[in-house]
């Protein structure tokens, strides 16, 4: 029978109503968050019991502190118990389609994965993959416990789980100590509070405490007991019980819970504290076979009768846990180092099978063993680890591994050593540790170069060319680029894919100018593919600095044609061309286009190669995106996009990704926040690039127009403007002919024009540009209509709404005006600029207006409260507010409860 849950019923109703919920369709993610010894388990596994009384399939994770750094470790053992108690041809068509699960566990099942490409990709298909194979099990439950023990990539993987809960069977529950610090964990509980549930245990009442004593001592408590018993534990359970399972008929209490703790061990004998101290170190492994004992072992059922330790059955598969985590880190805090090691290495031996599963499983205790192991098998567990590691993505796990395989293999195996280093070099660049990495690749050069492998040195020199010119160093970039020529010649094709990336980054428009020319007139006459991928690249980006972009199209079609073939050995032979090649179509007017070129998914493979690539072409997607006319989302993607750039080191993109949000702040009347997002820009170590002067003009000439003091803006002038790259290039003319425009410069106003007249002729999207700078400087709304039009065609919507704007300004329509209130809604300062028009004019707001009562509802979920609360709020019932959400929805053209809530407290003066 189970054990009574006191004090817990408000939480009991939650669980099964969120189980019922979930049989209709309605799943979700639960995070169960309290102190420790509060309860968070024993919840969990109540929530377990009712699912599987339901009949739902529940899968359990343990994490364990002793085994953080065994990445994704706790969702690993929950999906492997899993699939062996299942039927083999069950399991098996399971798998069937999930390949990338294959990064995750190791099946002969699945096909083991490639290392490199872009490992947030990569990831992503894996997660995907792992709430795939849950939904075929559904109705299911998931809990994994602990996870402030986690390590981030399980964390991670949760947070995704639980956002794929909706409109499924299934159901995630977390559980952790009440979250105070770590990124992850943090955002999971952010997650939770949004679209999940938080079941935030609270101690217990007094009340709720003199019941668990009466069930503890089996009569119930004198008031003092309880009024003592209440200030020593706080209401922790666990306290609670520890406590009173001491006390001596009721007398006088140990003054701390640590004493407590500490005195139950000690009262152990011998063998049951040696048996007691082996599971705690063992965590989830801690099977029979593993710890070493008989059948009926007496200490072993003594310690299960007096409640110290527990069984865990997982499909076939019996374990034993000490009875709480707080009991497992006292034990283990009162061995010796010495005494741990002993304990690590009889665990070691004991788990080390052979298998890849148990050798992953021994990894932790070979770590902990210290020289206590074999030398020549803790370096191949140790290997294998870290190789599993890059395959599931984890570079920190990678790193730890692989370096203590080298650390080992140094002196006792030093054949290895190379191919030590090669992991470990791929490891360090995924974990963003730049200066290692290059540290690494240096040394293995050295091993390269005096064995005379010279295709290995030549792609360690693209490895360290690429990794100076992240940093900004670009003369150091181009070193290693010549050291490559110097070993296979000019005509070498990744010392020309690299010299063109090194030149378009960092060199003078002269060097970068007279750098093609060379490069076409030495492959220009070359017919194999590889050097006319080269040949087409070097002819369109000419193209785009003569502003032919038509031609420059072509050349880059023609490019990834004639290169496709060889792209994935060649990195720098697709990126590059793709990231111009996406600017030229947003110049021709194909906004789709680019889109599809800036796809992550079509990004160059091999990320490790060139870290920065995963975060340029995703700047890229958020500049198509901005076009596209999705502020709110375009910032809340870069956001993402900026938190895991900042990690990286990689200052360049950093500064451009936080200018980039300074225009979309603006743009969106958030200046205060703008302003900071500039002052975090130029906060960013200096580097030199040549996107970043246009990149700092445009987003201090969009501050400067959007808070009213559009003179402050940036001088323009057409001689110092080049087309380099074309979208930032374009930003800026953006930018400049607003800021000019609005401060009546009119010199400004003059070199913006100048500069668009003159590359008009070959780019759509220049043109209309120019037709809206020449319809606002000439008062004329019949050239701003046709280029609001003309942008609208082109898909970039916003441009077209503010464009008609400015084109009713000087001849107002009823019909335009409220068109643009409805495009402009969402961008604050548009919107308030045709308000003020439609009242100057008299205009009233139709049907795209919300009613009283609409108003009313959206203004209450921009306070925060659910639909349950709205409707007790404003006597109405579920249904009756579920329908004006869907009106208000349809009105505002907004698809979800937290961009309806952003937009109401954007527009709180309207409602």
């Amino acid at each position: 029978m189970e054990p009574r849950l006191t004090g817990r019923d408000r939480e009991q109703t939650a669980v099964a109503e969120m189980l019922a919920s979930a049989e209709r369709g309605q799943g979700t993610l639960v995070l169960i968050s309290g102190e420790p010894g509060i309860g968070k388990t024993r919840l969990a596994e109540h929530a377990a019991r009712i699912a599987q009384d339901r009949g739902f399939t529940v899968l359990t994770g343990q994490a364990d502190p002793l085994q953080a750094g065994l990445a994704y470790a706790p969702i690993v053992s929950a999906l492997r118990t899993h699939l062996d108690s299942l039927p083999a041809q069950t399991s098996t068509e399971m798998l069937r389609g999930l390949a990338d699960l294959g990064r995750l566990i190791t099946d002969p099942r699945l096909p083991q994965p490639a290392p490199g490409g872009d490992p947030a990709l990569n990831r992503t298909h894996m997660f995907e993959a792992v709430l795939r194979l849950l939904q075929l099990s559904a109705p299911l439950l998931l809990i994994v416990d602990d996870l402030h023990w986690a390590d981030d990539g399980t964390i991670e993987l949760v947070h995704y789980l639980g956002r794929g809960t909706t409109a499924s069977q299934l159901v995630v529950i977390g559980t952790c100590r009440t979250p105070t610090a770590g990124r992850r964990l943090t955002d999971l509980a952010t997650l939770v509070r949004r679209n999940g549930t938080e079941l935030a245990l609270q101690p217990l009442s007094d009340t709720d405490l003199a019941s668990l004593l009466t069930d503890l001592l089996g009569e119930p408590p004198k008031d003092d007991l309880v009024r003592e018993m209440s200030a020593r534990t706080k209401g922790v359970p666990l306290f609670v019980t520890a406590l009173a399972s001491a006390l001596p008929e009721q007398g006088p209490l140990p003054a701390i819970v640590r004493d407590i703790v500490l005195s139950r061990l000690q009262a152990l004998d011998e063998p049951e504290r040696a048996i007691l101290d082996l599971i705690a170190v063992a965590g989830t492994s801690a099977t029979a076979e593993v710890l070493g004992l008989p059948p009926g072992d007496p200490a072993l059922h003594n310690l299960l009768r007096q409640g110290h330790i527990e069984e865990h059955v997982t499909g076939r598969q019996l374990t034993y846990r000490v009875a709480h985590p707080l009991y497992a880190e006292v034990a283990y805090a009162e061995l010796t180092e010495s005494e741990r090691r002993k304990l690590h290495a009889k665990l070691a031996a004991a788990i080390d099978t052979g298998t890849p599963e148990t050798i992953l499983a021994a990894a932790p205790h070979y770590r902990g063993a210290g020289e206590l192991v074999d030398t020549q098998r803790a370096i191949d567990i140790f290997a294998a680890a870290g190789k599993r590691a890059l395959y599931a993505l984890a570079a920190d796990e990678a790193v730890e591994y692989v370096g203590r395989a080298l650390a080992l293999a140094r002196d006792a195996r030093p054949e290895l050593v190379p191919e030590l280093l090669d992991s470990l070099g791929l490891a360090y660049q995924g974990a963003v540790r730049l200066d290692d990495a290059a540290a690494v690749w240096r040394e293995r050069l050295q091993i390269a170069r005096a064995a005379s492998e010279e295709t290995r040195q030549i792609q360690l020199l693209v490895q360290l060319a690429m990794l100076e010119s992240e940093r900004g160093d670009g003369d150091a970039a181009q070193r290693h680029v010549d050291a490559i020529s110097q070993l296979r010649g000019d005509r070498d094709i990744e010392y020309a894919a690299m010299r063109i990336a090194i030149v378009a980054r960092h060199m003078p428009l002269e060097t970068t100018r007279a750098t093609y020319q060379q490069l076409s007139d030495l492959f220009g006459d070359r017919p194999d593919g590889p050097s006319q991928a080269i040949f087409h690249a070097t002819q369109a980006y000419s193209a785009v600095l003569d502003h032919e972009f038509a031609a420059a199209h072509r050349h880059f079609v023609q490019a990834e044609r004639v290169g496709g073939a060889s792209a994935a050995q060649i990195p720098a032979l697709a990126f590059t061309p793709r990231r111009i090649h996406t600017g030229v179509s947003l110049l021709l007017g194909d906004i789709a286009g680019a889109v599809r070129l800036a796809d992550l998914a079509r990004a160059a493979n091999a990320v490790f190669v060139m870290p920065s690539a995963v975060y340029s072409m995703r700047l890229l997607q958020r500049t198509a995106q901005y076009f596209q006319g999705d502020l709110p989302a375009t910032i809340t993607a870069l956001e993402e996009d900026i938190d895991g750039s900042t990690q990286t080191g990689l200052y360049r993109l950093t500064a451009r990704m936080y200018a980039f949000r300074a225009c979309l702040l603006a743009e969106l009347g958030r200046l205060d926040e703008a302003r900071q997002s500039m002052r975090l820009a130029r906060a960013r170590p200096a580097v030199r690039d040549n996107a970043l002067d246009f990149t700092w003009a445009t987003a201090e000439a969009t501050i400067a127009c959007y808070s009213g003091q559009p003179e402050r803006a940036p001088a323009f002038t057409a001689d110092t403007f080049r087309f380099t790259d074309p979208i930032i290039c374009y930003l800026r003319l953006l930018s400049a002919s607003q800021a000019a425009i609005a401060a009546k410069d009119a010199a400004s106003a003059t070199a913006v024009q100048q500069v668009l007249h003159s590359t008009k002729d070959d780019a759509p999207m220049i043109d209309v540009l120019s037709d809206r700078h020449d319809g606002l400087l000439q008062g004329d709304a019949e050239l701003l209509r046709g280029a609001a039009r003309r942008f609208e065609s082109m898909g970039a919507p916003l441009l077209a709404a503010q464009t008609l704007l400015e084109a009713a300004e000087l001849e107002p329509a009823r019909d335009t005006v409220l068109r643009c209130l409805e495009k402009l809604q969402h961008v604050k300062p548009w919107f308030d600029r045709a308000r003020r028009l439609a009242r100057a004019q008299r205009i009233e707001r139709g049907d795209g207006v919300l009613t009283r009562r609409e108003a009313e509802i959206v203004r209450l979920v921009g306070a925060g409260l659910s639909n349950a609360d709205i409707a007790a709020r404003l006597f109405l019932s579920a249904r009756t507010v579920e329908t004006h959400l869907r009106n208000s929805y349809r009105k505002l053209d907004i698809t979800s409860r937290l961009r309806l809530a952003q937009w109401a407290l954007q527009h709180d003066d309207e409602l």
